[in-house]
């Protein structure tokens, strides 16, 4: 195991790894990890860089200032929070979609939740536990024996609602029903609202399996000028891909009116924010080629 290290023992062991401190000094470093983030955290980061092999710098890495490990850990701060913003809109208007498409089938909205709560074994209990939120007693305990799909809405995480979707759309048949991308999209969500890293594996190999989406590589293929087999190496991402897949739903069950201030966010982040310091990643490849990829998708929908 690890020993727990002091913060100036943190900036000798950043130095022994080759991390420079070039554009940042130590000082401005060992105060940036006291007041504004941690060590662990700003270090994973790191895994976008390579590191020598077979010199004198075995394991060290290459071209690599903590200024950088910082500004990624900005810039993914503010990725998630975007994506926070535009998963809370696509979870309203995929409950207004479904309750829409409910009013004109012969549903009488008692038997799916019946089936729902046979699927989840663990749900009864899930919203049981919420009773002792005091904002969800009272109508926990008002519609605890008559759920129906028009107030379990109401108690569900997001991930039971994207089962219960998918239910509503398996026993339904509807165009547009977009099943395949709200898991997708749930994943991105969950990831940001817990504050994981989401760009600090951004150098293939990828260690997670994505399950493509074909919708997003064929949208891609169809309008843009990207090859098929580009379009799949880059959504071999994770995070990309289940941007994509929220990006893509946001755009489609989002109303108009409501789409411009998340788009202008993109806009801020991805052609202001990011290139402010674009002089930090010149030698690093993998994180241009990723940049320009979301890029090519976010220019795709808000020009069109």
């Amino acid at each position: 195991m690890r020993p727990k290290l002091t913060i100036p023992a943190q900036i000798k062991d950043m130095k022994e790894a080759g991390i420079t401190f070039n554009v940042m000094s130590e000082i401005e470093a060992a105060r940036y990890l006291d007041e504004s983030s941690y060590y662990f955290r700003i270090k994973a980061y790191a895994k976008n860089y390579e590191k020598y092999v077979g010199t004198d710098k075995e394991g060290q890495y290459i071209n690599l200032d903590f200024a950088y490990l910082v500004d990624l850990f900005e810039i993914d701060t503010s990725f998630k929070k975007i994506i926070i913003d535009m998963s809370f809109d696509v979870e309203r208007f995929l409950i207004v979609k479904m309750l829409s498409d409910f009013q004109k089938v012969d549903e009488d909205g008692y038997d799916i939740i019946n089936d729902f709560f046979m699927m989840l074994p663990s749900l009864h209990d899930s919203i049981e536990e919420k009773v002792k939120a005091p904002l969800c007693t009272g109508l926990i305990t008002r519609y605890r024996d008559e759920w129906s799909i028009w107030n379990i809405v109401e108690v569900l995480t997001l991930g039971q609602l994207t089962i219960l979707y998918g239910l509503f759309y398996t026993r339904n048949k509807f165009k547009d029903s977009y099943t395949s991308l709200v898991l997708p999209m749930n994943m991105i969500r969950n990831a940001a609202s817990h504050n994981n890293c989401l760009i600090n594996r951004l150098r293939p190999p990828y260690r997670e399996c994505v399950s493509l989406c074909y919708e997003l590589r064929n949208e891609l293929s169809q309008h843009t000028s990207m090859s098929s087999t580009l379009i799949e190496k880059r959504l071999a991402h994770t995070a990309i891909h289940d941007f994509y897949a929220l990006l893509y739903l946001f755009s489609r069950v989002v109303p108009v009116n409501l789409l411009e201030r998340s788009y202008t966010n993109l806009r801020d982040l991805f052609y202001c924010r990011i290139p402010k310091n674009k002089e930090f990643y010149n030698k690093n490849e993998p994180l241009r080629n990723c940049y320009d990829f979301v890029l090519k998708i976010i220019d795709f929908y808000i020009d069109k």
